[in-house]
């Protein structure tokens, strides 16, 4: 007898261990226009999205089930020709255990710590572009109702950089605590770039190194490496590309040579380079007699449309471009996020400024060739 109970609870035990790794997953969909359609269990890759599972919306309901050995992030994806505006697809951490995942007016995944985690965080951070909107939308009134002044100007622009430094710290929070967990990497790979290069360090700081030797990762590491080789206080990086002639011209043509030069990344079909150019060409004609040049840069396609946009925005200085756009390899050598882009060099070709524009341009100048 006591050897059939001793067996009996080896069983258990044995039974036990099996369904310690199982996971379920049930979910639900509010919007019965779903109802019979199909919702697809996805894997990430650095390639692509894998549908590794489905399922089938009845009654609402739908659900997946399976062994985790380890936690895995999974995406669940609704069929997204049904409803455009529905949010119809979320990332779960999947992990041993039974999570509650509920599409509504908003997405919620429920039952584990850090999916709640998760949870919380998409729900703030659609409270705060909600109040991001509303600021555009006040700026957007005033300057249709001709009502906006400066002082309004600057009151909308301090709002609007509250609501974005509190979604920086938001996003930033989240991830340096769960960037031991797959959740915690997606949203980094995910929104990287808005935080400032200290940030970026912090968190990598934390994180393991099969990750940190992920290639997407290791982008962010070598811009953040290039940042280094391009901050305040450095020497300029020389790059060569071709001038409008088609012949080859270096930085080095130009930087060091007891100028003060402003290297001008732009393009002819960047707005708000046309919109900034104004100011480079007031502060070439008031400065060049003085010993101030600036370089062009051009992230420019086309030859004959950045030949053109020269021309049209009386740029008399001298230009290169290895036409490349985004993929010229300037863009990581100088560790450019978006242009307008400007660097500053003093006469012996160190880098004493970034990103000066309009009065502020004027101002620098007038302190350096008074």
């Amino acid at each position: 007898m006591k050897k059939i109970i001793y067996l009996f609870i080896m069983a258990a035990v044995v039974l036990s261990c099996q369904n310690s790794k199982e996971y379920a997953i049930d979910g639900s969909i509010a919007d019965e226009a779903y109802e019979g359609t199909q919702v697809f269990m996805q894997q990430m890759t650095e390639d692509a999205m894998i549908p590794i599972d489905t399922a089938v919306v009845q009654n609402g309901k739908f659900t997946f089930s399976g062994v985790a050995d380890t936690t895995m992030l999974r995406f669940i994806l609704l069929d997204e020709s049904v409803n455009p505006r529905q949010e119809s697809r979320i990332p779960v951490l999947i992990e041993p255990g039974k999570l509650k995942v509920t599409f509504d007016s908003v997405v919620t995944v429920k039952g584990s710590k850090v999916n709640e985690a998760y949870t919380d965080l998409r729900l703030k951070q659609r409270d705060l572009g909600k109040n991001i909107r509303e600021v555009v939308e006040r700026y957007n009134t005033a300057m249709s109702s001709g009502t906006m002044n400066d002082s309004l100007d600057a009151e909308i622009n301090e709002a609007y950089e509250e609501i974005n430094n509190q979604m920086t710290d938001l996003n930033f929070n989240f991830i340096r605590d769960n960037i031991k967990n797959d959740l915690g990497k997606y949203s980094f790979m995910a929104s990287s770039s808005m935080f400032e290069p200290e940030k970026q360090k912090e968190i990598l700081s934390l994180a393991d190194d099969d990750f940190k030797a992920q290639e997407n990762i290791q982008r962010v590491v070598k811009r953040l490496e290039n940042l280094e080789n391009v901050a305040i206080g450095k020497k300029f990086v020389d790059f060569t590309l071709k001038n409008t002639e088609g012949n080859d011209v270096s930085l080095s043509d130009y930087a060091g040579k007891g100028k003060y030069v402003l290297v001008d990344f732009w393009a002819a079909w960047c707005g708000p380079c046309r919109q900034e150019m104004p100011n480079v060409v007031a502060a070439y004609d008031k400065y060049k007699s003085k010993g101030f040049e600036v370089v062009g840069v051009s992230f420019d396609q086309e030859k004959d449309k950045w030949i053109q946009g020269i021309s049209d925005l009386n740029m008399t200085w001298p230009q290169m471009s290895d036409l490349m756009y985004w993929e010229s390899p300037v863009v990581d050598m100088y560790a450019i996020n978006g242009i307008p882009h400007t660097v500053l060099l003093d006469k012996e070709g160190t880098i004493i400024e970034k990103n000066l524009r309009g009065e502020a341009l004027d101002a620098k100048l007038a302190e350096l060739m008074p």
